[in-house]
Parts: C-alpha cells; structure tokens; sequence
C-alpha cells in the first residue's frame, strides 16, 4: 500500500511569496500535497470543522482533526499573526506540525513563538533544509508512537491534557505591549497553580533570597520563559495522584527536575546558548522524568517497587526499564508533549537525556545541555557511583568534553 503524501498549508500574506513556495516545491509533488493561505484566518478555515462525533482515530474532548500534516506560516502576518495563528493550531489542532519562517530581524519575535512551534526555519529556506527538519521530527513520532510506548501509557483520555492557563499565557506573550503584571494576573486567575508556584518559588529549590508573596512578583523575579515553563511543570506534576506528599519516590523526582533545569538553563548560558536554547534547556530538564509519573500511575507496572529494586541492585535505570518494559519513561514522558503538540527540541531532549548519540546532532543544544544536568545532579546526588552517566562519546565528538568541571562547579552554585 502506497504512503499516504504528507499534506502541507504555506501561509504568507505576499502573492509573490506564495507563487515562488508553489515553485519551490513543485519537485516534491509525489510526496507532498501542498496548499496556500494569504492570512490566518484563511488558512484557519482550511484546517477544516471539528472531528465528526465518533470519528476514528480517538482524541481528547475538544480536540479537532487534523487536516493538514504540516502549517508552516511566516511570522508577520496581517490581522491575526502568524505566532497566534500556530498558537490556536497548537491548541486546536496538536498534531499538526507547526513551523514558522521569520527573517534574520524577527529574533525578538521568534522568542516569542517558544512553546508554540515545532521548529524555525530561516526566510528563504532551503527545500533541503525543510526536508530535513521533515525527516527528523517524522523519525522521532515514529519512534515515540510505538505499541510497546502506547501500552506503557494506557488509555490516551486518561492522561492531563496541556493546561488552558498555558495557552493564556502564550497568547499574551504575543503582544508585544503586554506588561509583565498581566502574566501574573493570568497566572493569578488558577488559584491552585499560584499556591504551587509560590511554594516553589520560595522553597530552596530556586534559591531566591527574599519571600515573594504574589504571582506578579513571581514573574518579575523569574522571568516569563521560566513562568511558562513551570506552568507545563507544576500543572503536569500534580496531575498524577502518584505524587503524593506521602510518596518520597515522587517527591525527590520533582525535586530532582526542578535542580536539572535550573542547570540545564545556566549550562545552556554557559556555553552561550541563546535565550531560546536556554528557556528549552529549562522546560525539558524540568520535564525529563514524567515519564516516571505515567508509569507510576500504571498498576501493571508496579513502577516504585521496580525503581526500588534497581536502586538496590545500581543498575542502570535505562537498561533495566527496556529489559523490564521495552521502552524507557524519557520515552513514554516524551510520549506525551507530543500528544500536546510541544516543540521538536523539547520532545526530543526529554526522549533522549540517557541517550543523547541516537539523536544524530552535531551541535550543542537543550538536550546536550539536560542530558549533562541530569547526569551531574545525579551524581552529586548519591555518594556512590551513579548509574546515571555522562556519555563521554557523545560529549568527546562535540568537543565538550573539557567543560564537564566546569559545569560541576556550576552546580555547586545552585
């Protein structure tokens, strides 16, 4: 049976753009059916209605099918922008692929869209480059979607759905006036979620030196990438009755993520990442170990006693998961922000913080950076030898290998 073509929707606001993308593309036409859109809301009633009732496949209440494969839109767009346009497919449609094409001046923009796109790509793009990013995050869902992953994760209705208060957030962020007291007046309205952020934000985990009493303060002092980041994270973390206060297991992994991103961020700094880099380096440290929650939360895998009995025996978590289950809980957290529709960097760097290699990159990136935090915390955690540890090729072959003190002392710091 042949494959499917991947459906692609172009979305620019210039006719010229357009004509010259059809052009572009045109070699692709065996694979690809493409379509074009002159603005948002054009390519908005592309997208298509809402999933018939009873439709297959299955999906969350209020989520929309997905009529195109892939939405790649430039980022200035008239009327609605092409940022908000990915936020409301992101929303609606989580799926969907989303890439923006901005230009070398459209930095500040582009900061804009984090948590909101897959991946972006320089005005003009290379169809070499488009390709490849293709391939790349297409290998990664194939990867993720696997039977052993989807058994691990059980019914897909009983997971948490990404947070509204998130999509709150990223909307605001897209006005480029917003002041950062409406940030915390959107975090504010989930009374719940203001209760977490400031027990964290005044718990010793971030090391803040005066109490901070409001969510506006919070946002100040922290900053809005790490606002949206800790919305995914304490929202994600207390969906799972598995973390209990009772529970000492899930304690120290929340514990635990909340030092690895704060490294991640700061070696992402260090070696002069920049604040794009620095605020996935963040989110995905802070997520690394959910995966550890979905398979708590699944009886059949009896998952504290399994770490309990790894511990003992110090094996590796990772070895000893795809020997016990077939697949490891990066990939089954990985598993799903991809259901959300997150980015490409951030699925990618939670799939793979034990195993780094198998990503193929040649550069310095969040998963580099979570991987080594990870792995230094790990360590500076337990006395003995830990299982969890660098890997030395991979770290050798991007020439890192001489900043591993480096990073230590850093931790030392936090």
């Amino acid at each position: 049976m042949d494959r499917p073509k991947t459906r692609i929707l172009f979305v620019d606001d210039e006719p010229i753009i357009l004509e010259l993308l059809k052009l572009s593309v045109s070699s692709m036409s065996d694979e690809w059916e493409t379509a074009y859109a002159k603005s948002a809301e054009e390519a908005l009633a592309l997208m298509g209605p809402s999933r018939p009732e009873g439709g297959e496949p299955q999906r969350p209440p209020g989520r929309e099918i997905e009529a195109f494969d892939i939405v790649i839109s430039d980022m200035q767009l008239p009327g609605i922008s092409g940022a908000q346009l990915l936020n409301d497919i992101m929303r609606r449609f989580p799926g969907t692929i989303r890439i923006i094409l901005s230009g070398h001046g459209d930095q500040e923009l582009v900061m804009r869209c984090v948590g909101a796109t897959h991946q972006f790509l320089l005005k003009p793009f290379k169809l070499a480059d488009l390709k490849a990013v293709l391939k790349r995050i297409h290998g990664l869902k194939e990867r993720l979607h696997s039977e052993e992953i989807k058994r691990l994760v059980g019914r897909e209705e009983s997971l948490p759905s990404i947070p509204d208060v998130y999509f709150k957030v990223l909307d605001a962020l897209q006005d480029p006036n917003c002041p950062l007291d409406r940030i915390g007046g959107i975090v504010a309205g989930d009374p719940a979620l203001t209760v977490k952020l400031l027990q964290l934000v005044n718990s010793a985990f971030l090391g803040i030196a005066r109490e901070v009493s409001s969510a506006d303060e919070a946002v100040m002092i922290l900053g809005t990438g790490a606002i949206r980041s800790l919305v995914l994270g304490l929202r994600l973390f207390s969906a799972f009755n598995a973390l209990d206060a009772r529970n000492d297991a899930m304690q120290k992994v929340w514990g635990h993520s909340v030092r690895v991103g704060r490294l991640a961020q700061r070696i992402g700094e260090i070696e002069g990442g920049d604040e794009k880099l620095m605020e996935e380096a963040f989110t995905a440290g802070l997520l690394h170990d959910v995966g550890k929650l979905i398979l708590a939360e699944n009886p059949s895998a009896n998952y504290l006693q399994f770490l309990d009995a790894v511990d003992g025996e110090k094996r590796s978590l990772i070895s000893a998961e795809r020997e016990a289950f077939q697949a490891t809980h990066a990939e089954v957290g990985a598993y799903l922000l991809d259901l959300w529709g997150l980015p490409l960097q951030l699925v990618e760097a939670v799939a793979l913080h034990h195993e780094p290699t198998r990503a193929g990159a040649t550069g310095f990136s969040a998963l580099t950076a979570v991987h080594a935090a990870n792995a230094l915390e790990h360590q500076a955690a337990h006395a003995e030898a830990s299982a969890t540890e660098l890997d030395g090729a991979y770290l050798e072959q991007l020439n890192l290998s001489d900043r591993i003190p480096v990073w230590r002392r850093e931790l030392e710091t936090l």
